[in-house]
């Protein structure tokens, strides 16, 4: 009886705890929208020809950051379903869309909208298609969905191409790699770029392939710059990260084996949205938002299955120091 009385003290994951972190995701938004952080958004030189028109239809602010905050809930939710479907996290849990929010809507460098915003739903697609093809050697047409969602990413950040070959090495992992599955993953980015060669024939500019691979293969490693202000939120997210993915190794035996190798891939996912994060300092910004989506299952993951007053209040810490942290970095840009 101490036991259970124990775990429902410490419990992280209540009503009061999932009210006061939404909110404070709700406020942040409100404040940026009010002193404009992010707006307008533009397209850029080296970007995808899809991405530049699309910040140019966009009409005016509000819908603008409407639309940002929609496809933040609408990729926390998918991540959610995706936990919940896969059974990564052994208890219900709404924690991986709470710390997703909180992630996204405690850095002013994700404001309003980026092209990773629609990236996100492709990359978690995708993840899903791949894990549903484990020891299935016969799975060519979720190789090739998955593909195909990396390709349609592309048309809107070209740098999402750099996840396909850990794919593929998720599909050795999975035993679901072979010469069949690796063909249909091929295909699937190249019917994407099909039609955009059609399109390229079509209009005799060959633009939309020149630029974004032109930019996808230049390398510029990140250069330290800014305050420690800045630093501070991405060191201390590799660091909690860090720690659930010890946990997670530490204690694999307590999960089946699906779903440790279910587990070990979203830390090796992780690990190559941080190694990315540093290589390419012009989508710097966009590999720490699709740094998100594993940091969040992975933190999820550690404050739902360890229980006690430390693991209890370094929530509560993590939450408030993301918030505060927010505001600092807005007060100093304002």
């Amino acid at each position: 009886m101490r036991g259970t009385s124990q775990y429902r003290k410490y419990t992280i994951a209540t009503p009061t705890a999932y009210l006061y972190a939404f909110i404070a995701c709700i406020a942040s938004w409100i404040v940026s929208y009010v002193y404009s952080i992010g707006y307008p958004v533009y397209g850029e030189v080296a970007a995808p020809p899809l991405w530049n028109a699309i910040c140019q239809l966009l009409p005016n602010k509000a819908f603008t950051y409407v639309i940002g905050m929609a496809l933040m809930i609408g990729g926390a939710f998918l991540l959610h379903r995706a936990n919940y479907a896969l059974m990564l996290i052994r208890e219900k849990t709404l924690l991986p869309f709470l710390f997703f929010i909180l992630l996204i809507s405690t850095n002013p460098d994700f404001f309003p909208l980026k092209s990773t915003s629609l990236g996100v739903f492709c990359l978690i697609f995708a993840v899903y298609q791949l894990f549903t093809s484990y020891h299935n050697p016969e799975s060519m047409d979720k190789a090739y969905n998955a593909a195909l969602l990396i390709g349609v990413g592309s048309l809107l950040w070209i740098h999402i191409l750099w996840f396909l070959p850990l794919f593929w090495y998720g599909m050795y992992r999975f035993r679901s790699l072979n010469v069949r599955t690796f063909m249909a993953s091929f295909l699937g980015v190249s019917t994407v770029y099909w039609f955009v060669l059609g399109w390229c024939v079509w209009q005799k500019d060959f633009s939309p392939f020149i630029i974004p691979f032109t930019s996808l293969f230049k390398i510029h490693f990140l250069q330290i710059k800014g305050t420690f202000i800045d630093w501070i939120g991405l060191i201390y997210v590799a660091l909690i990260t860090i720690i659930a993915s010890i946990n997670i190794l530490a204690h694999e035996y307590e999960d089946n084996l699906r779903t440790r190798q279910f587990l070990s891939f979203v830390i090796v996912l992780a690990i190559w949205s941080f190694v990315l994060f540093f290589i390419y300092e012009q989508s710097s910004e966009e590999y720490l938002e699709m740094a998100c989506v594993p940091s969040s299952i992975l933190m999820a993951h550690f404050f739902t299955v360890v229980h006690n007053k430390y693991i209890f209040w370094l929530f509560h810490f993590t939450v408030l120091l993301f918030i505060a942290l927010l505001f600092i970095r807005l007060w100093n840009f304002l």
